[in-house]
């Protein structure tokens, strides 16, 4: 089933089966604590206890410490642009 996108092209829809949700969950409990730990101090996005509004404030303590760049990064359209044929 696929279903469009705004830009006229279409994404496949993938709905996970219950047993797909297990092992990802059972993946996700095993190799959180063995990755998490490699990340930047710095890096936000989907992380145990870390929120949008935690990287906005620390956003604003660096200005406010007189750093002058703060970069925000965001992933969203990146999966847009993926050639997911290449996983078949």
């Amino acid at each position: 089933m696929v279903i469009p996108k705004p830009d006229g092209g279409e994404r496949e829809l993938g709905i996970p089966t219950v047993t797909d949700r297990l092992i990802q969950q059972a993946l996700l409990q095993v190799l959180q604590p063995l990755l998490d730990p490699t990340f930047s101090e710095h890096s936000y996005g989907f992380r145990p206890g870390r929120s949008a509004q935690d990287a906005v404030l620390a956003a604003q303590r660096h200005v406010s410490s007189g750093r002058k760049v703060v970069v925000d990064v965001d992933l969203e359209k990146f999966f847009d642009r993926v050639d997911h044929d290449i996983f078949d």
